[in-house]
């Protein structure tokens, strides 16, 4: 499983939320892309990863 374009171990049963929390980011302040689906912060969906997923997160940030 590839996340932020690093190889990460993966673990049958991995959810997305899971995995989110082992990054120790809050799934209502991120965009997640999983393989080819965007979901924007706060409707994060808890889905089943697969050992191939390509996952990225994107930190919302405020300011300009």
């Amino acid at each position: 499983m590839m996340v932020n374009g690093e190889r990460r171990e993966f673990r049958d049963g991995l959810k997305l939320h899971e995995l989110l929390a082992d990054l120790d980011v809050d799934a209502r302040a991120v965009a997640v892309m999983v393989d080819d689906e965007v979901y924007k912060p706060g409707r994060v969906p808890d889905v089943a990863l697969s050992r191939d997923a390509v996952i990225e997160v994107v930190q919302m940030m405020q300011g300009g």
